[in-house]
């Protein structure tokens, strides 16, 4: 065996060992089953891509059957015509074709499918030989794992392929993403389909949409949300359905005590908040109120109603109602009963409310793991039926303890690691390349039952999609095969560039990680944040104002769980400019064979944009090479001009992929900086 050969998959098998020899598959294939109950698993597994109920499924199966090799042969037919489509255009592939065009090629393949039930229900078993195709399957799961395996072989390899044996099955039962779709992007519909294929072909199969605003129609508050455009009844089915048949499980999420500031700012709602005022600080203002009262019966009403009409319209098995973060507490309207009782079981007794109602849905409640981690006393009070989702975002923070914590408790649960996408434009690369490693090594050590990786939208959610498609890749194969995967960023990348995007350049992949990694020029210590979108959204400034308010936001963000790290920068500026030249420059060279090119690119040009923005902002603030107050008035009015484009392209690039509603108030601080722009120059003006 060969112990440097490996085949060109992501993720990468479990196990796979070289036979003598390589040969041609033909692009035409025959399948036979083992025998009837291999057939049958097969049938489900058709049913289920098909989107057959499983009651039609019962009664079609004897009369259907016939069709179901017909169905396999069919799929791997496209995969391996768009495999020879691929190959005609590479002289080095039709060079080593002919080689092989004697009469020992095959003129069909032979394919065997056998059901082996010793096997994991997600594993399968694949080798070929030269005379044939035989895929051995734990169940219909196993058949569409070992069909994506195939397929994707087919598209990075050809139709050449040495012989192998190959065994395989998934790390974590459990492997999802989290899409924040609750603050400010609701993504079109063709957006999540889109999405959702990929995923698929990563091997996921677990998404969650995150809600904590209007993203989903609720028909009782339509009416306090006149400007939204949510999600829709019929879409989420829709959007079930079409996950489902791609054997992902679609999970319903909604927040039901924290992060409810979009409904408690509306009056009708907003004596429903733990603060109604506003949560008090030791400072001089409040912070909005975000936290329903767990004590207030109309608390759980609220969100009884919510989970009535979103629960019935998933298939899945189980719900995700957060419960993160409840800031303040126990500190407002429910102080004296978390000062009798403790704030641990205050919390826990309305969580068992909210998971009351997830049961009378016949679902099985997910929810986050921060308070109980804080509070250690309500662990072994945790039901039985509950999953924690155990979440951390920072490469400086394991997943070690918790998990640990977590695991001597016999509490089921997930690590929830983070593309570290949000509130960065275009990322933090190395932190989430740690984050996703650890999460996947300690989740393994102490037997977590998923790993789903989160994708946020704070602060205006201005990073566009595809700019997680690399932290995707990675926690796909850090979930499915943690030993091998967990640190391979190469192979994330280049299934980027070569299964998402079609990157005739191959450099796509690596270049969306090198886009994250503008931060480590910032020498900034604000946390879970580059300093770049921070500056962008705090706007026009002086140097001497902008950092004392950053050491107060350092304070304040104590009050919300931060570290209270002192506010230190060194910006490398002349650094920044070539390294903006240098990526523009690589990303000149891309050749993308996706029919929305022309839109990615756009989006990656306009995210260099508003980090060049933000390089020129701190050039402005901290008076770098600006002598004179002409000077000042020249570099302004660049700034101004340059903004007028980013926004516009903002706006048309938000519309092509995401509904409306919630694009003015992400570009809200860009129309404000424009507005300072124009305001300083009158001033600098005035005083000539």
């Amino acid at each position: 065996m060969d112990h440097q050969w490996r085949l060109t998959l992501h993720p990468q098998p479990r196990k796979v060992e070289r036979l003598e020899g390589s040969s041609p598959l033909s692009a035409v294939f025959k399948v036979v089953f083992q025998d009837a109950e291999s057939e049958r698993a097969a049938f489900h597994y058709v049913s289920q891509v098909e989107g057959r109920s499983a009651d039609n499924s019962v009664k079609s199966e004897e009369a259907e059957s016939s069709d179901v090799g017909q169905f396999i042969r069919l799929h791997l037919e496209r995969a391996a015509s768009l495999a020879a489509v691929n190959a005609n255009r590479s002289a080095h592939e039709r060079i080593a074709a002919s080689k092989f065009q004697d009469s020992s090629s095959l003129s069909v393949t032979p394919v065997c499918i056998a059901l082996l039930p010793e096997l994991h229900e997600q594993g399968y078993v694949l080798e070929w030989d030269g005379k044939g195709l035989y895929i051995g399957i734990g169940a219909a799961e196993g058949l569409h794992y070992a069909m994506i395996t195939l397929e994707q072989l087919m598209m990075r390899q050809g139709l050449i392929w040495d012989h192998f044996h190959l065994e395989d099955e998934p790390d974590f039962p459990v492997r999802g993403v989290m899409l924040d779709i609750g603050r400010n992007k609701i993504p079109k519909m063709e957006t999540l389909y889109e999405l959702i294929d990929h995923l698929s072909k990563l091997k996921f199969n677990h998404l969650q949409l995150y809600i904590e605003g209007f993203a989903f129609d609720y028909t009782l508050y339509r009416e306090l949300f006149p400007e939204a455009t949510p999600i829709s009844a019929a879409q989420f089915r829709e959007l079930d359905a079409y996950a489902k048949a791609r054997f992902i499980d679609l999970v319903p999420n909604q927040n039901c005590l924290g992060h409810m500031a979009p409904w408690l700012m509306k009056p009708e709602l907003a004596h429903l908040a733990e603060h109604p005022g506003g949560q008090p600080t030791p400072h001089a203002f409040k912070l909005p109120p975000t936290t329903l009262n767990p004590m207030d019966d109309k608390s759980i009403e609220l969100v009884r109603t919510m989970l009535d009409e979103l629960l019935p319209l998933f298939s899945s098995s189980f719900a995700n109602i957060n419960l993160d973060e409840p800031f303040g507490l126990g500190k407002g309207q429910s102080k004296e009963e978390a000062d009798e009782i403790g704030i641990g079981k205050l919390y826990l007794n309305y969580a068992e409310k909210v998971i009351d109602i997830v049961r009378s849905h016949g679902k099985r409640t997910l929810m986050w793991g921060d308070i109980a981690t804080k509070h250690l006393e309500i662990i072994p009070l945790l039901p039985k039926d509950v999953t924690v989702l155990h979440w951390n975002y920072d490469s400086h923070t394991s997943f070690e303890a918790y998990s640990r914590l977590l695991a001597e408790n016999a509490v089921p649960f997930y690590v929830c690691p983070g593309t570290s996408s949000w509130s960065s434009i275009t990322g933090r690369t190395d932190n989430m390349l740690a984050n996703l490693a650890d999460a996947a090594k300690y989740g393994k050590i102490y037997g977590a039952k998923g790993y789903v990786v989160t994708d946020w939208g704070d602060t205006g959610h201005w990073q566009p999609l595809i700019l997680s498609y690399p932290a995707y890749a990675l926690a796909a194969g850090a979930s499915w095969n943690a030993d091998c995967c967990a640190e391979d960023s190469k192979g994330a990348a280049s299934y980027v560039s070569e299964c998402i995007l079609k990157d005739n350049s191959g450099v796509i992949g690596e270049l969306l990680l090198e886009l994250g990694r503008y931060y480590h020029l910032e020498q900034s210590t604000l946390e879970n944040m580059t300093y770049t979108s921070y500056l962008l959204h705090r706007g026009l400034s002086t140097r001497e104002k902008l950092e004392s308010e950053t050491v107060f936001l350092v304070k304040l963000l104590m009050e919300i769980g931060g570290r209270g790290i002192p506010f230190q920068l060194d910006y490398h500026y002349k650094e920044m400019q070539i390294w903006l030249v240098e990526r523009m420059t690589e990303l000149s060279r891309v050749s993308l064979d996706v029919a929305d090119s022309d839109v990615i690119i756009a989006e990656l040009t306009n995210s260099l944009r508003l980090i060049k923005h933000g390089s020129g902002l701190h050039r402005y603030i901290f008076q770098i090479d600006l002598p004179d107050a002409a000077s000042e008035i020249a570099w302004i009015t660049k700034l101004k001009e340059d903004l007028v484009v980013i926004i516009e392209e903002f706006n048309r690039l938000w519309l092509l992929r995401n509904r409306n509603a919630g694009l003015s108030t992400s570009n809200t601080n860009l129309y404000k900086l424009q507005a300072q722009y124009e305001e300083r120059l009158r001033e600098l003006e005035g005083d000539l």
